[in-house]
């Protein structure tokens, strides 16, 4: 795993799983049989994206040896 995602590209990913959350919740109230999975789904895409993102720009910052 030499080469990370972009930024803009990690973000993209991390909205999308607020999007999937957001519909997810939407679906809940309405009592709807996939709701569940759509938020298992988001909430695993952030948690992905997020240690992605913290993890390249923990990199970014160490000093080139």
């Amino acid at each position: 795993m030499n080469e990370l995602p972009s930024y803009p590209r990690l973000f993209t990913f991390f909205f999308a799983g607020v999007a999937f959350v957001l519909l997810g919740a939407l679906l809940k109230i309405q009592h709807a049989q996939a709701a569940s999975w759509l938020m298992l789904v988001g909430l695993s895409v952030q948690a992905v994206a997020g240690t992605l993102l913290v993890y390249r720009f923990a990199k970014s910052r160490q000093p080139e040896e």
